[in-house]
């Protein structure tokens, strides 16, 4: 009987020995893609939600071949994008962002291979932040793309983590107002979630974080981040 053990012990070890071999020999992805997705009209990078369950998400189909699943990742807030881990490939590449009409195009990926992307927002969003003791003003400007386009509401956030959007998670303090030009306004002195979160900003060299949000036919599109230092 312990012979026979031994024997099933061993032809177990073989058959696992060998499926992991069978594992090791599938080739590492060769290719990687990034790039940037641009304003079709300014050709700058527009401004995306943070990354994570509100944030844009880049999609990769692989043309010519059986594959059916897509290669899923996300862009960054800054308008850029990057995944290093792709399989070299002639791809169709989808972005359902906060864009006027789907973001798409084809692209053939060979080693780390840098592609931009062209797409129109809703709007776009001017912030210039201006720090006084404690107190934050925010100068913005939100112009629509099309003048069919209504907004509908514009938003003024801080935060103590660079991720800034509309996501409860992603701000401190959020206003609401409706002029598409103005100054928003957050007086940290009397800020109970600036006091009561001192001690994460102070870890953090004194440093928030700001943005501006607009929504524009039930899209938000946003402003790039400020980062300010308070004393």
């Amino acid at each position: 009987m312990k012979k026979i053990s031994l024997l099933f012990l061993a032809i177990g070890s073989l058959c696992m020995s060998s499926c992991l071999s069978d594992l090791d020999n599938y080739e590492a992805p060769n290719g990687g893609i990034r790039g940037k997705i641009l304003d079709i009209e300014t050709n700058e990078p527009i401004p995306l939600p943070v990354q994570g369950s509100t944030g844009v998400i880049i999609n990769l189909f692989e043309q010519n071949t059986s594959a059916t699943q897509s290669v899923d990742f996300y862009a960054k807030m800054d308008g850029t994008y990057e995944n290093s881990k792709v399989f070299n490939c002639e791809y169709k590449i989808v972005v359902n962002g906060p864009f006027v009409s789907p973001c798409e195009d084809f692209v053939a990926i060979n080693g780390q291979t840098t592609f931009d992307l062209k797409a129109m927002p809703y709007a776009r969003i001017t912030a210039e932040p201006k720090l006084t003791g404690k107190k934050i003003e925010i100068s913005y400007e939100v112009t629509p793309t099309s003048q069919d386009f209504e907004v509908s509401e514009v938003y003024g956030y801080w935060n103590f983590a660079p991720g800034v959007d509309g996501s409860n998670a992603n701000y401190a303090v959020k206003q609401t107002v409706s002029e598409t030009k103005g100054t928003i306004s957050f007086d940290l002195a009397n800020d109970e979630v600036y006091k009561n979160n001192l001690y994460k900003i102070q870890s953090n060299g004194n440093k928030i974080y700001l943005r501006i949000g607009a929504k524009t036919e039930g899209i938000i599109n946003y402003s790039t981040i400020s980062e300010v230092v308070v004393k």
